[in-house]
């Protein structure tokens, strides 16, 4: 998009601004309510794939919910993030600073505030949260507003204030930690910003000159790159123009810098400082997208500068903002150091996709991105061109673009990952550890076996939806109108993780639940050939009849699913009520065995076990 495009998109009426227009496509979004940008924000901003999973993890919007919408640890756990929406109907000049302000009230009961006080919805979350933060995960806690209304100087006041309170009390309540504290007002201009972020990978259309000590130049057909060395010290002048829109094509931005020697950005710093001579050869250098590139000669034909059209910092923005981060006195001292520096000039959008993402291969986001060519995901792909209604990719995601338009069919790579892991028996390593399950090679090729198939993945994803399902109703019921038993439900399902433990507690009653023996559990699939909708349909009787027995699971909770022992204790617990409640009222669990392949063998029944 063009600055004049943008700029007529800044000014167009809200209904027709391409952030909100795509929001508002969103079909998918609408149960959420006015919870609704503020998960279409979410996903913008963190990349994952598939939003009513992480919709059934972060939200902790509720009549009580200490002023806390959204509570979410990003992928990776670095990142901590607190965030209040408002969807307002009627245009209005700016979001009321009130719902800002009372993010300073949410910070403090979400880090400070006593368990014993907390509200359901609010628990787990919070708890989560100081266990990321004792152990050192979190490197940024962010704060967010997000709201479909102009920006203003007041809601900044108070976001301001909420963070300044939230750094108070990680100091306080978390001496060890280092963590930033930032806020973000996203509101119609930001949103647009991010929107565009999604669709054009080159946000600053600048064009810029830098003085270089020559370089060379290397083409082929769809692309050219330009080699070469630029200053520090204009790269940090860049940074003091643009910021963070540099790094628009950078799925990470910037990540901030920790006083310590163990930080990577507080570590470029002081190389640049310290030994800016050698900076250029210490450091790997960056790579930028640019619209075109015109390299500058000096009277004998050596390229003494190199004029760009548009800076889009696609490897190398913690390099960037490192230095740009560095205060004024500071930066004298990298007067000599330079960055090696390559130029990219890229028309094919395919190809352009592929230099962020492969030039982007330390995000853990896109972990399973390293998996795309192997021979189960492969197969996967072809085999779910067999099942109706369904879509899935195997690795081969599209970025942040993919899950803004979101395909009703799709089957999102994180939600399969975990619905594996979770029916054969690991919730946390489906909850905390779903990037390992595509890094390492033996978490991966023990979930991800040779013996799984597409019809497998439905029955397992099938029940895992069935479950966030059940969650979703039990949420929608207000507090005061639940039944003794529902607000038991709602306490188990407040707890993070507890869909996933769950899944696996069903997972490990599957026999009693058949009525049979099952020898491989990785050869369970439906007898038809269901499309994902109808196996999540077919799953929720037998979901909704477990689902009385959830007390039975709470002990496992209480540790974030790390206590083995206490989930494997739990399991058998939740197991004795499934067989119990078998024997005396087996329909519905009759009924799902007679769906289930591979059927009862001659000599069985459905009602024996």
């Amino acid at each position: 998009m063009s600055e004049s495009a943008s700029e007529q998109a800044s000014a167009a009426p809200l209904e027709e601004r391409p952030a909100f227009m795509a929001f508002k496509q969103r079909e998918d979004l609408v149960e959420y309510g006015d919870n609704g940008l503020l998960l279409f924000v979410a996903q913008l901003k963190l990349g994952f794939d598939d939003v009513d999973t992480f919709a059934a993890n972060a939200l902790t919007d509720d009549n009580n919910d200490k002023k806390c919408d959204l509570v979410a640890l990003s992928a990776d756990r670095q990142r901590l993030i607190l965030a209040q929406g408002n969807l307002s109907e009627k245009d209005k000049p700016a979001a009321p600073a009130n719902k800002a302000s009372d993010l300073n009230t949410g910070v403090t009961w979400l880090l400070a505030g006593p368990v014993g006080d907390l509200p359901e919805t609010l628990r787990g979350a919070a708890l989560e949260a100081r266990s990321a933060l004792a152990s050192g995960d979190v490197k940024e806690m962010q704060i967010w507003y997000v709201h479909n209304l102009p920006e203003s100087a007041n809601v900044e006041k108070e976001l301001r204030q909420a963070a300044e309170t939230a750094d108070s009390l990680i100091h306080r309540e978390f001496p060890d930690a280092q963590v930033d504290v930032s806020f973000s007002e996203i509101g119609r201009s930001t949103l647009e910003e991010e929107y565009r972020r999604t669709q054009v990978p080159i946000l600053v259309a600048d064009e810029v000159t830098f003085t270089v000590p020559g370089g060379f130049e290397v083409a082929e057909e769809r692309w050219s790159a330009f080699s070469t060395a630029i200053s520090a010290t204009e790269l940090r002048k860049l940074w003091s123009v643009h910021q963070t829109k540099l790094m628009s094509p950078n799925i990470r931005d910037y990540l901030g810098v920790v006083r310590s020697e163990r930080n990577i950005n507080h570590g470029i710093k002081e190389t640049a400082k310290r030994q800016p001579e050698n900076f250029a050869i210490f450091n790997n250098g960056i790579t930028v997208l640019v619209h075109d590139y015109e390299p500058v000669l000096d009277a004998s034909d050596r390229v003494k500068a190199l004029k760009v059209r548009g800076v889009g910092i696609v490897n190398g923005g913690q390099t960037t903002g490192a230095l740009g981060s560095l205060a004024d006195k500071e930066a004298a001292a990298i007067g000599s150091a330079h960055v090696m520096a390559r130029f990219v000039k890229c028309t094919d959008l395919d190809v352009l996709g592929d230099i962020v993402r492969y030039n982007n291969t330390q995000n853990k986001v896109e972990a399973a991105d390293f998996r795309s060519t192997d021979a189960v995901q492969d197969r996967l792909r072809t085999e779910f061109e067999g099942v109706p209604e369904a879509e899935y990719r195997g690795g081969r995601r599209g970025g942040t673009r993919d899950a803004i338009e979101r395909r009703r069919a799709l089957l999102p790579d994180s939600s399969v990952a975990q619905s594996l892991a979770a029916f054969h028996g690991d919730p946390n390593l489906a909850y905390n550890e779903t990037r390992t399950i595509w890094e390492n090679d033996g978490v991966y090729s023990s979930v991800f076996r040779d013996a799984v198939s597409a019809r497998h993945v439905v029955y397992t994803y099938g029940l895992l939806k069935a479950v966030e399902r059940a969650k979703q109703q039990i949420a929608k019921i207000p507090d005061q109108s639940r039944t003794e038993a529902q607000k038991g439900h709602a306490r188990f399902f407040s707890a993070r993780g507890s869909t996933h433990l769950l899944v696996s507690a069903i997972g490990a009653s599957i026999e009693t639940i058949l009525g049979r023996a099952v020898a491989d559990r990785y050869s369970l699939r439906f007898v038809k050939n269901l499309s994902p909708t109808a196996a999540i349909d077919t799953w929720q009787p037998v979901v909704d009849v477990a689902l009385a027995f959830s007390a039975r699971l709470q002990a496992a909770t209480d540790q974030g699913l790390k206590a083995e022992d206490r989930v494997a204790s739990a399991h058998t617990d939740f197991g004795a009520m499934i067989e119990a409640t078998r024997s005396f009222n087996p329909t519905a669990f009759d009924v799902f065995a007679a769906a289930t392949f591979p059927v009862a063998t001659d000599g069985e029944t459905a009602a024996t076990f």
